[in-house]
């Protein structure tokens, strides 16, 4: 069957890489960089994918050097102890999931009211489309893939139609000047914001079957997904700047509706509005999907309590709790609040904090597993992730200081740390003084090198 077989290997992380970047908040991010720079959003565009790329080869030596759904975590806690990379994941991809999944749920249903059916309630929708989803994770991995690649698959089809209808018709616009920068937008603002459209990439190297399953082609479909989806942001983001003025996709906030609209008229609402829906099927399941067996491998490893281990090949009381935490927030109304943008971009800058932590853990630690003959296949050079570091480091930096909000940025990303770090040492002192929930030779035992040091 085609998920058994060799070509799934690279298809399905790859699905699940995609369908995470190509959400439509990202279509949005792109919409408002291409009307604030123009041509010159593409360079910062390219520079982005650099970085991506080259973490994309660190994330090959990482599940190298230890494989399983909980590789990454594992050598971060061996490099810096356990307590920062249970915060550091807790801060990045659980309040990300909820937060910005809320938001995808969200503009799912805002998209089907205002698109296709104007009296079914948008809240209704997203509801719909989330325990859509949690069926979905609740049959079996196959299910789960399958839906993933098409949900990708009809995302693409869209933009690429609409892209081409773009590009044939342009005889026939109106070509608006993009040779300057919009006045209403700061460059140095703009210029990190590329950073953000590939944030999540990586969590395709853990779509493995089984906990301890060693993926062994991590970097050909992370790095094709960048490469893909880097291509289809530039097509898109060309075409947007051709058809609609830079003011209107800078102060827009459905930038890709209006292309689309400019495009190909009704239709071209149509289509993207389907491209919509479709987006955020395919964010919101290789989230939850992926997120879920991390945490699960996490509490294999005894980095968070047993109760979230699961099963070999699934982990459904982090499936549960996660749908049930973005159940809550689409509940209590936090879809239309501002502060959830900014919950979102604190777990961003979280996230560009954790792709550094996983750059130094490699220049801290790979000296351990030289010595049983781990290594990547790519071969490693320490200059790779001290380049990574600087460039996400510099990243988390350029979007803090630009942010309009970034007191409370810093405030929010204060208190989730202080939170993370409280439920975290809760949780250490019990696991002491009780018996331990895994035993070696079940988790960490099975992956790290005999002279590895284990920091707690």
């Amino acid at each position: 069957m085609i998920f058994e077989n060799t070509k799934a290997t690279i298809i399905i992380p790859l699905s699940i890489a995609l369908g995470i970047i190509l959400s439509p908040e990202s279509l949005v991010i792109l919409g408002n960089g291409m009307g604030g720079g123009g041509f010159l959003f593409l360079a910062f565009l390219l520079l982005a994918m650099t970085a991506y790329f080259l973490t994309g080869l660190s994330y090959d030596e990482v599940f190298a050097l230890s494989p399983g759904w909980a590789g990454e975590a594992r050598l971060i806690r061996q490099a810096f102890g356990w307590l920062p990379v249970t915060v550091l994941v807790f801060c990045s991809k659980v309040v990300f999931i909820i937060c910005a999944s809320t938001g995808i749920l969200a503009t799912a249903g805002y998209a089907f009211n205002e698109v296709f059916v104007y009296w079914f309630p948008n809240l209704g929708f997203s509801f719909c489309l989330l325990g859509f989803l949690l069926l979905i994770n609740l049959l079996d991995r196959r299910v789960v893939t399958l839906a993933q690649m098409i949900f990708v698959s009809v995302a693409l089809l869209g933009l690429a139609v609409l892209v081409f209808a773009g590009f044939l018709k342009m005889g026939q616009v109106t070509e608006f000047s993009v040779t300057g920068i919009s006045p209403a937008v700061d460059l140095s603002r703009i210029a990190p914001v590329g950073l953000i459209l590939f944030v999540g990439f990586e969590l395709a190297a853990i779509s493995s079957k089984k906990k301890g399953e060693q993926q062994h082609r991590v970097a050909f479909p992370l790095l094709g997904a960048i490469g893909l989806a880097g291509f289809i942001f530039s097509a898109w983001g060309l075409v947007s700047l051709r058809y609609v003025d830079m003011q209107e996709l800078t102060g827009s906030t459905i930038p890709h509706m209006i292309a689309a609209r400019a495009i190909l008229g009704e239709n071209g609402r149509l289509v993207m509005g389907l491209v919509v829906i479709a987006g955020s099927l395919s964010a919101v399941n290789g989230l939850i999907y992926t997120v879920s067996r991390l945490l699960s491998g996490m509490a294999q490893e005894n980095l968070l309590p047993s109760f979230f281990a699961g099963s070999s090949d699934r982990s459904l009381p982090t499936l549960i709790i996660l749908v049930v935490g973005i159940a809550a927030m689409l509940g209590l109304g936090m879809a239309g609040e501002p502060a959830l943008g900014i919950y979102v971009r604190s777990a961003l800058l979280f996230w560009l904090l954790f792709y550094s932590a996983v750059h130094l853990s490699l220049l801290k630690v790979r000296k351990n597993y030289l010595q049983i003959g781990r290594v990547s296949r790519f071969g490693w050079r320490p200059v790779v992730s001290t380049v990574s570091v600087l460039i996400m480091l510099i990243g988390v930096i350029g979007l803090l200081w630009t942010d309009p909000e970034s007191v409370e940025l810093v405030k929010f990303m204060l208190t989730i740390s202080v939170a993370g770090s409280i439920l975290g040492l809760f949780w250490l002192r019990l696991n002491r003084g009780g018996k331990a929930f895994v035993t070696v030779g079940k988790g960490h035992g099975l992956n790290y090198p005999e002279n590895a040091s284990h920091k707690i």
